[in-house]
């Protein structure tokens, strides 16, 4: 990760309500406590407030399952986070909040990124290396990039570490899950770096928890203007990979400036494709970016009423030398490919929800 420490000023929104106190700690009146009536299946209330209604996409329907039953902590804004709590005689949400404020360099905060993955090669996993990132999706499946997959002489991908900040925390309390199967995206063709995405699946379930949790899938390119991309790789171009997990704050670069950036090459032989990849990088000030070691990882944004959870805009997939103002990095756009994802993490609400597809359109052609 290239000078993950960014310069930029943070706009913070006004704070919830305060409804009352417990254990001397904020309790924020943005919570289901505050009515009696029970919540419907058809609806989730987020963590600012808003009413979501669940609709027919899978990947967004899981996303809400996971607000409504997992221990998210959630930001207000800048590093404001908001953490939910279970109150089990009323059968409610209330959230609490309180402030942290990084100094300096952009390193992550263990609670930040609660589905970061980190990938190591080897038989080994005292001596496995941990080269690639990725970001964990359900209870047995880590997204993260096609042509992390495999390393060459390391071989295939073998672990992934979960619910960790510094690669140097003792491995004893790493989260170590061994990948038990490998599915690529059937068009990916090494060495090109079109539909350069797979999906790792973990021979155990994935214990949950407040510092390991599923981020969400962005279903569409709705507001993709910015992002965060968080990894592992190096500080810069030549330079040592980050111990720490490293956060930059990036910037959408536009279709013509991508297509310039990249031009048909060996590895592009059609060029920058605008609908299934992005670019985002810096424009001005201090020049930040991925880096070799951050591929694999997620490019995210979580803002408006999505605080609690991070939406996966991107995988970081190729870039040239990293940490130049002007360029960008590319990344797999994760949207285009959301019926596949869908389709090998959770086949069995994919059949059912083809079959109700296939027998609206009956229905449709029988009135016609």
């Amino acid at each position: 990760m290239a000078n993950a420490g960014y310069d930029i000023s943070t706009d913070f929104p006004p704070f919830p309500d305060i409804c009352s106190y417990k254990n001397n700690e904020l309790i924020v009146c943005c919570t289901d406590c505050l009515s009696n009536t029970s919540r419907t299946k058809d609806t989730v209330v987020t963590p600012l407030g808003h009413v979501r209604g669940k609709g027919d996409s899978i990947a967004m329907n899981k996303c809400y399952e996971y607000f409504e039953t997992l221990p998210y902590r959630c930001r207000g804004g800048g590093n404001v986070m908001i953490e939910k709590d279970w109150e089990e005689d009323r059968q409610c949400y209330s959230y609490f909040y309180s402030v942290s404020f990084a100094v300096g360099g952009r390193v992550a905060e263990r609670w930040e990124f609660p589905h970061m993955a980190l990938i190591g090669y080897g038989d080994d996993v005292e001596t496995a290396e941990w080269l690639c990132g990725g970001s964990v999706i359900s209870e047995r499946f880590i997204l993260t990039a096609g042509h992390c997959t495999s390393t060459g002489p390391l071989g295939n991908i073998s672990f992934a570490a979960l619910g960790l900040l510094k690669r140097t925390d003792p491995k004893k309390y790493w989260k170590v899950y061994k990948i038990k199967r490998i599915v690529i995206h059937p068009e990916y063709k090494p060495p090109s770096k079109y539909h350069d995405i797979a999906l790792l699946e973990t021979e155990n379930e994935i214990a949950f928890g407040r510092d390991l949790l599923p981020a969400c899938l962005n279903i569409d390119d709705e507001d993709t203007s910015t992002g965060e991309a968080a990894g592992w790789g190096r500080l810069g171009y030549r330079q040592a990979l980050a111990d720490t997990l490293q956060v930059v704050f990036l910037s959408a670069f536009d279709e013509a400036e991508c297509s310039s950036l990249y031009p048909p090459h060996r590895l592009l032989e059609r060029g920058y494709d605008h609908q299934k990849q992005m670019c985002f990088g810096t424009h001005q000030g201090k020049p930040i970016d991925t880096c070799e070691g951050d591929s694999g990882g997620p490019l995210q944004y979580n803002k408006d009423m999505y605080r609690c959870l991070f939406h996966i805009i991107g995988v970081t997939s190729y870039g040239r030398d990293c940490g130049i103002l002007g360029s960008a990095g590319m990344y797999t756009r994760v949207s285009h490919y959301v019926p596949w994802i869908e389709s090998v993490v959770w086949p069995e609400e994919t059949e059912a929800k083809r079959n109700k597809d296939n027998l609206w359109l009956d229905k449709w052609l029988n009135l016609n």
